[in-house]
């Protein structure tokens, strides 16, 4: 009788405990739903994972926790219960897609394309997984990668403006500019005033020096956005080139805002200053660009200075700057400007006679300017022989 009395509490207390346990998972369960309702995201992936500690046999659960973790910002959270889910449902597609999109967002590419060419084998209709792989294989620098899976997303949505966008863009850089051309015009007829494909055309046209083509384009651009300080350079530089000198200055100064590397800018700003005549501002900028300068081109700053101060017969100056010109570039040309302006300079010849001789002793193969250089060298050895010097 006792034994008999013990099986009955025993069954008794065990039908209790289980049905305490379904009503503590389903008020749980319940209020987890309400969180999410209310939008408490991290409360609401707090009560799903405590579900999971009571029913680990029930993947929504886990589904539930890492969702609601990833929409409340907690990556870390949210890429450990997919994980564990992963080991479970291993095609789960919400699970593959946040998985893809959190190592993304922390910069793992090699993770992130490991999901993404999950998703494509999935979804093989889907050109979304393709680009995204495509641009992530461009960032990691395999190149072949990132072009056959862009080109599958381009193929599968010829509207998906992002594959276009990209692919232009690998293209541009590979200097396939035909190619660039033709998917650049296609995206811009679907949308013509897409900013991102506008400036990409731009950039096109100005690498195959179609510079009509490019101030258009980036023209119609400034009025959608503003340009930064590349493309302000960009425009002025276009400008430039078709002869429009005030547009061009209007440009190339927007540019140098807050520019950290302006000695391009300078340079065509001078430039652009000396075509419509105004000297001094152009000496102004080519100064600013020696200033600025960490490129190959100081020497070209310094012929430019040396030409328009030699233009101005400001000889003192100009000889300065051939020098610094000849110091960057051994360009054998400079010593028979230096020549001429210290001929001219100087009374005293023997620096002249000596930059004479340089030039006629070098390489250069002007016939002209080296029977000059002999020429003139001889006669001021005559003149200063005469003059008892």
């Amino acid at each position: 009788m006792t034994r008999v009395i013990h099986i009955y509490f025993l069954l008794l207390s065990t039908t209790t405990f289980g049905v305490a346990q379904n009503i503590n998972l389903d008020s749980l369960k319940q209020l987890a739903i309400e969180e999410a309702n209310l939008f408490n995201y991290q409360n609401a992936a707090d009560r799903y994972i405590q579900l999971v500690n009571l029913d680990s046999t029930n993947h929504h659960y886990l589904q539930m926790a890492a969702k609601y973790s990833f929409q409340s910002g907690d990556s870390k959270s949210a890429k450990e219960y997919y994980l564990r889910l992963e080991e479970k449902e291993p095609d789960n597609s919400t699970m593959l897609n946040h998985l893809a999109s959190l190592y993304e967002q922390e910069d793992n590419t090699p993770k992130a394309i490991k999901y993404y060419t999950k998703l494509t084998k999935l979804y093989p209709d889907n050109g979304l997984y393709f680009r995204k792989c495509g641009v992530l294989y461009n960032k990691a620098g395999e190149i072949k990668d990132a072009f056959s899976n862009l080109a599958k997303a381009h193929q599968l949505n010829p509207k998906d403006l992002s594959a276009i966008r990209s692919l232009s863009g690998m293209f541009i850089k590979n200097n396939q500019l035909a190619e660039a051309d033709t998917l650049l015009w296609k995206g811009l007829k679907y949308d013509s005033l897409n900013v991102g494909l506008m400036l990409l055309k731009a950039t096109n046209s100005y690498k195959q020096k179609a510079y009509d083509s490019t101030a258009i384009i980036l023209k119609k651009a400034s009025g959608r956005v503003d340009l930064n300080n590349y493309y302000n350079k960009m425009l002025g530089y276009a400008y430039l080139q078709i002869d429009s000198f005030d547009r061009s200055i209007v440009y190339l100064e927007r540019s140098l805002v807050n520019e950290n590397n302006p000695e391009s800018a300078h340079y065509y700003l001078a430039t652009a200053y000396e075509k419509l005549e105004d000297t001094k501002t152009s000496i102004y900028h080519f100064e600013k660009a020696i200033e600025a300068g960490v490129s190959t081109n100081i020497s070209l700053y310094h012929r430019n200075l040396a030409r328009l101060h030699n233009q101005n017969n400001q000889l003192k100056h100009a000889i300065k700057h051939y020098e610094d010109a000849y110091r960057y570039q051994k360009d054998p040309l400079l010593l028979f400007y230096l020549a001429r302006a210290t001929d001219m300079y100087y009374k005293d010849k023997n620096v002249a006679i000596r930059y004479y001789k340089k030039y006629f002793d070098s390489k250069h193969d002007n016939e002209e300017y080296k029977t000059y250089a002999k020429e003139r060298r001889q006669y001021l050895k005559e003149q200063q022989h005469f003059n008892g010097k």
